[in-house]
This record gives structure tokens, C-alpha cells and sequence, in this order.
């Protein structure tokens, strides 16, 4: 019974270990009393790792071309320097589902690393304004949203590309993300756990033979 027992835990471990990650949705409100062509954040990475998949913008009805930039180390003196920046994804003629709606960014997946900051900026590329969202009682990195494993912070309005920012600006969106794998170190301490599970079933399988 007690090897049974044993098994059953090694079998409860191994299935932790192989289950999907969690997907989880961090919005923001979707007030949008402002607009531009584009709005940059920055997104801190508080606990694990995430693979960010998409990203959703509030935006204007119509068929407008958007792209979506980001930035390791998140946006600091970055606002207008495109040279600091990756582009993650061109969107042209995407049809938008209108204001107060999420109009999702079907990016290549992102990894985000632990404990670590990134700066975001979605933009449209015709000059439309179409991107709406929130002037901020806040300043400049105030956790606008956050949950236990991403917050967002207040950033800018920014005229297509990199040009004339307005802040503070709160994004009015979502992010789509999924947890990373367990990291070296809690795979680690998992291995420790099941071969001492292992050593503890050994031990109680021995007997002791009187002569």
C-alpha cells in the first residue's frame, strides 16, 4: 500500500510537470476620453517568465495598417529613437471592432523574461489617429494595471513613427500571455523531491532477516 502511495505521488508530480501553461488576460479600463496615432508602455514582468502572444488596442471603427514595436530594458529616453526599437509585427488593412472593444494584435510570440522591464508601442502607420485611449491622473510608469504576473505602466501618445509624444497617456487595452516553463531551479528542486520520494519507497522496501 505504501509503494502504491509512493507511485501515486511521483504520478501526481510528473503530471504538475507536463500540464499546459495557464493563458491569462491582464485589460486595462477602456475609457478613451483621447487619441493618437499610436500609445507607448512599458510592461514589468513581476514573477516567472510569460510568453506574451497577443496584444488588444482599443481603436477607432475602420480599416487602418498598425505595427507594434518593442523595447528590452522598457522605454526610458527611447520615445523618438526607432533605431532603439525591434518591430514585433506589421497588421495592414485589419478591420477594427470600434471603440470600447478589444481589437486583438495577433503577434509572433514574445518571452518576457523574470523580473524584467519591456516598452511597447502599437501604432497605426497612416497618420489615422485611430488609436484611443486615456489621458492619466498619473505620471510617466504608475502601475496603470496588474496582476500577479504583469503590471503595466502610464506611458505616452505617440504621432506615428516615433514622432511627438503627449503624456501621461494610459493605455487602453489587453495583453495576452501565457506562463513560461519552470525555470532551472525549480526543475531542480522538483528532480530532488522525486528522488527522495524514490530513496524513502527503497528504504521501507528493505527487511530486516534475523538469523
Amino acid at each position: 500500500m505504501k509503494r502504491i502511495s509512493g507511485l501515486v505521488a511521483l504520478g501526481a508530480a510528473a503530471m504538475a510537470l507536463s500540464a499546459p501553461a495557464t493563458a491569462a488576460t491582464l485589460t486595462t479600463a477602456f475609457d478613451a476620453d483621447n487619441g493618437n496615432d499610436g500609445v507607448m508602455f512599458d510592461v514589468s514582468v513581476l514573477t516567472g517568465g510569460v510568453s506574451l502572444q497577443s496584444i488588444g488596442i482599443n481603436a477607432e471603427a475602420g480599416t487602418f495598417d498598425y505595427a507594434v514595436y518593442y523595447r528590452a530594458g522598457g522605454i526610458g529616453t527611447a520615445v523618438n529613437t526607432p533605431d532603439a526599437w525591434t518591430l514585433l509585427g506589421n497588421f495592414n488593412a485589419l478591420t477594427t471592432a470600434g471603440l470600447g472593444a478589444v481589437t486583438l494584435l495577433d503577434i509572433a510570440d514574445l518571452d518576457l523574461a523574470a523580473d524584467s522591464l519591456y516598452g511597447f508601442y502599437v501604432t497605426d502607420t497612416q497618420g489615422a489617429f485611430s488609436i484611443a485611449y486615456t489621458n492619466s491622473a498619473g505620471s510617466v510608469g504608475d502601475v496603470l494595471a496588474a496582476d500577479e504576473r504583469l503590471a503595466i505602466g502610464v506611458g505616452y501618445g505617440v504621432t506615428y513613427a516615433f514622432g511627438d509624444a503627449s503624456s501621461p497617456r494610459a493605455f487602453n487595452g489587453a495583453l495576452n500571455y501565457v506562463a513560461a516553463v519552470p525555470e532551472p531551479a525549480s526543475w531542480a528542486m522538483m528532480i530532488a523531491g522525486f528522488a527522495l520520494v524514490g530513496i524513502t519507497m527503497r528504504r521501507r522496501r528493505t527487511r530486516v532477516v534475523f538469523a
